[in-house]
């Protein structure tokens, strides 16, 4: 066939580019020059019969065959069974007729002619006079009508089931049969109610961003007020047109509407929009949608638009709650985004990150905004109503910088230090202040509850130690010695003996019954940051400035050895002498960790690496890379098998200590992380960083874990927070840091928002106004009254 415009010339090519072809896709040489397309768009028309044979024939070869394949599968199953139920009735319906058979049967042998009756027994002539006067006859007729009447009700229950099975399927086929006559460019896809939410999202997971914010745009404009009647009442030419990109054609953009409608015409109607997925009762439901769409950026878009659709149609304002909420949970960036005039109800939106967000004209009705940070949001003409905030259970009391942290040994008890020069205990359940402990007369560093939780030390910058007893909160003891900031205390396992590091260079050990000092420890060349005993009580273990890690014979007093000069040693404990010198770091050792079975070493360094040692050996296992910044804490799961790392890259890794190779990357801190911690189970990670907070993490989906989540506090004191107090503080700045912040719930921020003639009311019909105000927000109306 030759070419319509050259008309000497043979089509050879075919134009596949993704665009309105003018050329009917089919061009000669000369048009393949002007046609105005990117040569790799054009193929020769035989390599493209090929192509197009290839494909065809892979596609029958592999769906239409496995499709075929399972639906005769599935006629042969159904054909086995009817014919298994039809042979047991069959044989059922058997088994009753000859049971009558028989009845009848043994009437007739009692009064068969040849019976001699002077021969019978008792028995025999006693049934014989049942026969004679009737009554055996009755109870047989009886049970033969029995018998009848329910072998009648069984042909009218299956006459009606196999009436109705067969009308439903032949319904079923003239659907099938119909999906032949429809032509797609002129015909809707066939609308399927579906029941599994996720399944109903993955019917739109392709769309393109482009054609919903044309849409929003569109339905806006226009004032929509019922998104379905004007998607399927609208001029579909015209406003399918209107939606058109350069790459698509009327016909692509015509079927994305019409999954569009049918996506939002199941959801109105599933408990989707009609329930709180964010209440206890949806909370597994919730979490396995969560993991199923975290990472699918199609979805992740059609949620976006269901919660925009709230500021069109009220018919979709709880399935639109409840997709705030997944995007909350998932923590999608919403940063920066317009939901102008979008309408929330009845859901949680817990440590929504709303920062630079146009929120106005947005409505909220019982929604828990706890933890919302609103910095730099505008916040005109809203209505916020029924608010739930929660702001209990932050530990607010101390005037200056929390410094320390532990809970006691029966979980019950939360004992906090200060630069405010006070101590205070905390109810771990309630959140509320116990006792207030005053004496020290300058910056309490570290507070330690003894191994029977009775007694409280606490270490400060005015050089003296005090003990406290927790149940009357009087001092018991002032255990002076010390030339410089105490800067943390430890008990020996037996609640005995107290050891304490000082900036004075030195370790002292205390008798906590008499308050005497028992020996001073000297060794490290600088101050000390961390001490803390072994299991076994045996051996304290010190860290300091000076780089070097020192274990010390509690027994004797004398260092049983020295790990320093960025390097890590092995030491004899009988001999003292060094048995191995792990080099590799080239820079500062800043944390060590002992695996489970004690045949590994497992270091972070400054140089931004971790490493694996053989402890027997001294030889490096392994060299783990992937952080960008200084590794300041590493940390095995209970079975040896994982490590965590915490870096000043603000990032945690999880990392397979068999192969070496990191499993995954936990983001969520805004600052270092200074600590990390397993649980017991392993099923749970702390952390520690310098935004003040403890996080916790699970392990398996590397997800961090809500303060809203019922378990939290049940998992955080399985955390000794001890374990947290060995990271050092700079000493230049440790006067204004708080090291550690325990909040059960997220942090409510809104520094810098804009708030304009506004309506934000919480559940006790407290205006909160002045929260905002607190929290650094603007109300515009008052800098006009000024």
């Amino acid at each position: 066939m030759n070419c319509t415009y050259h008309i000497r010339n043979p089509i050879t090519f075919v134009c596949i580019a993704p665009h309105k072809c003018q050329c009917q896709r089919k061009l000669c040489a000369e048009c393949q020059y002007g046609h105005g397309v990117d040569l790799k768009y054009t193929v020769p028309i035989e390599i493209y019969q090929e192509m197009a044979i290839k494909k065809l024939n892979d596609s029958k070869t592999c769906e239409l065959t496995k499709q075929r394949t399972g639906f005769k599968s599935l006629l042969s199953q159904t054909e086995q069974m009817l014919k298994k139920i039809l042979e047991d009735l069959s044989q059922s319906m058997i088994e009753v007729y000859n049971r009558i058979e028989q009845e009848y049967q043994s009437c007739l042998n009692f009064i068969n002619k040849n019976t001699n009756l002077a021969e019978s027994s008792y028995t025999e002539l006693e049934k014989l006079v049942n026969i004679v006067e009737g009554t055996t006859l009755t109870d047989s007729n009886a049970t033969k009508n029995f018998y009848m009447m329910e072998l009648d009700k069984m042909m009218i229950w299956w006459d009606h089931h196999l009436k109705a099975f067969i009308e439903k399927a032949n319904l079923r086929i003239k659907q099938i049969q119909s999906l032949i006559k429809i032509q797609p460019e002129e015909e809707d896809e066939a609308y399927q109610m579906k029941e599994d939410i996720f399944e109903i999202f993955t019917q739109i997971q392709d769309i393109d961003e482009i054609i919903y914010e044309k849409i929003i745009e569109i339905l806006q404009r226009q004032k929509v007020s019922d998104i379905l009647e004007f998607l399927s009442k609208t001029n579909k030419q015209s406003f399918d047109e209107s939606l058109i990109n350069n790459q698509e054609n009327i016909r692509d953009v015509r079927k994305q509407i019409v999954r569009i409608k049918n996506v939002l015409r199941n959801i109105q109607d599933h408990q989707f929009n009609k329930d709180d997925y964010s209440s206890e009762t949806y909370e597994k439901t919730r979490q396995d949608i969560i993991n199923k769409i975290k990472d699918n950026k199609g979805i992740i878009d059609f949620i976006k638009v269901l919660v925009l659709l709230t500021s069109i149609d009220v018919k979709f304002i709880q399935c639109g709650s409840n997709a705030l909420n997944l995007l909350v949970g998932m923590k999608v960036d919403i940063r920066n985004q317009s939901f102008e005039n979008i309408r929330i109800k009845n859901t949680s939106l817990i440590g929504g990150n709303f920062l630079g967000c146009n929120l106005s004209g947005s409505e909220f009705d019982n929604v828990d905004i706890s933890g919302f940070n609103l910095n730099c949001s505008q916040l005109f003409n809203c209505k916020w109503k029924n608010l739930k905030i929660h702001k209990l259970n932050k530990l607010d009391g101390h005037s200056g910088s929390v410094l320390s942290v532990q809970i006691s040994p029966d979980k019950n008890i939360l004992a906090s230090s200060s630069s405010d020069k006070s101590i205070r205990l905390w109810d771990v359940k309630t959140g509320q202040q116990k006792a207030k402990l005053d004496g020290h007369r300058s910056f309490v560093v570290s507070v330690c509850f003894s191994p029977d939780g009775n007694t409280l030390a606490s270490g400060s910058d005015d050089n003296s130690i005090r003990l406290w007893d927790v149940k009357t909160g009087l001092q018991k003891a002032k255990l002076d010695g010390h030339t410089n900031c105490i800067n943390s205390v430890c008990f020996f396992p037996d609640g005995n003996t107290l050891a304490s590091g000082s900036w004075d260079k030195s370790i002292r050990l205390w008798d906590v019954k008499t308050g005497q000092q028992k020996a001073k420890l000297d060794g490290h060349s600088d101050y000390i940051y961390s001490v803390s005993f072994s299991p076994d009580g045996n051996t304290l273990a010190s860290g300091g400035k000076d780089k070097s890690i020192l274990l010390w014979d509690i027994k004797t007093g004398l260092q049983k050895a020295k790990l320093d000069d960025n390097s890590i040693r092995l030491w004899d404990v009988k001999t003292r002498l060094s048995k191995a010198k792990l080099d590799g770091h080239t820079s500062s050792v800043y944390s060590v960790c002992f695996s489970p079975d004690g045949n590994t070493l497992a270091s972070g360094s400054y140089d931004n690496s971790i490493r694996l040692w053989d402890v027997k050996t001294g030889l490096q296992k392994a060299k783990l890379d992937g952080h960008s910044n200084f590794v300041m804490s590493v940390c095995f799961s209970s079975d040896g098998d994982k490590l965590a790392s915490g870096s000043f890259d603000m990032s945690i890794r999880l990392w397979d200590v068999k192969i070496g190779q990191q499993q995954a990357k936990l983001d969520g801190n805004s600052y270092a992380v200074n600590s990390v911690c397993f649980s017991p189970d392993g099923s749970t990670l702390a952390s520690l960083s310098d935004d003040k907070q403890i996080r916790l993490w699970d392990v398996l989906t590397g997800q961090e874990i809500q303060s809203s989540n019922k378990n939290y506090k049940h998992l955080l004191t399985q955390f000794n927070t001890s374990i947290f107090q060995n990271n050092p503080i700079p000493e230049s700045a440790y006067t204004n840091i708080t090291i550690l912040l325990i909040s059960q719930q997220p942090i409510f921020q809104a520094t810098g928002a804009l708030i304009l003639k506004r309506e934000f009311i919480n559940q006790s019909g407290v205006d909160l106004k002045p929260l905002l105000t607190q929290k650094g927000s603007y109300f515009l109306e008052s800098l006009q009254q000024k």
